[in-house]
């Protein structure tokens, strides 16, 4: 009896007797969680390592987007200024701007009617020609000017050249009409409307004559 006890429990022993570490065994716990070099996937170099980007190349290219962006609101301020100051120096130079102001109708009308009218506008004669920088500095302190008269109510009439717009005017009938005054004499020391009493506004030129103002 105790033999078939012995080999009882010899063939229950003998069911599985392979090494667990050999193939075809059971691996141990814990044994199929080793990871590779690499497995976990992800921007790894040749060493396994994962190679990021230098900080400074971040803030290089941050400057220069701000950079541009810089150049292209100022290219587009450029072009806005450009454009907006020729529209109000072309709306400005209009003679119909110029009787906006209703003291200015009696000039306009003689203008009107005058032969000037086809060659030369309110600015030909009344604001500095010598360079873009003196034609606007003539017409806002010119423009200044004529607004606090007109809104103070301190008008002349009749109105009149002061001895600056005298000095601009006679400047302007000269770059016109420079080669029909080479062989007039004293022609530094005189006006042009002291002869040409009419030209362009008419009776009421002698009007304009220079009076402190």
């Amino acid at each position: 009896m105790w033999k078939d006890a012995v080999n009882g429990g010899k063939s229950s022993g003998n069911g599985d007797t392979r090494n667990k570490s050999e193939p075809g065994g059971i691996p141990p716990s814990g044994a199929g969680d080793i990871s590779q070099p690499g497995a976990s996937g992800g921007d790894t170099g040749a060493g396994g390592r994962r190679q990021n980007s230098p900080p400074w190349k971040g803030a290089v290219y941050r400057l220069r987007r701000r950079i541009w962006s810089l150049l292209i609101g100022l290219l587009v301020m450029v072009v806005i200024l450009t454009a907006g100051t020729k529209a109000v120096i072309s709306y400005t130079d209009r003679p119909e701007f110029c009787i906006s102001c209703h003291v200015m109708e009696p000039q306009y009308e003689t203008w009107y009617h005058s032969s000037h009218r086809q060659w030369a506008s309110c600015s030909d004669c009344h604001v500095p020609h010598q360079n873009l920088a003196a034609k606007l500095v003539g017409k806002g302190i010119d423009g200044t000017r004529d607004f606090y008269l007109f809104y103070t109510n301190q008008v002349p009439d009749p109105i009149h050249l002061s001895n600056r717009g005298g000095r601009i005017v006679r400047e302007n009938c000269l770059r016109c009409h420079g080669d029909l005054m080479e062989n007039v004499l004293d022609q530094e020391d005189r006006d042009c409307w002291e002869c040409h009493r009419s030209v362009p506004h008419g009776q009421g030129t002698r009007l304009l004559i220079n009076r402190p103002s």
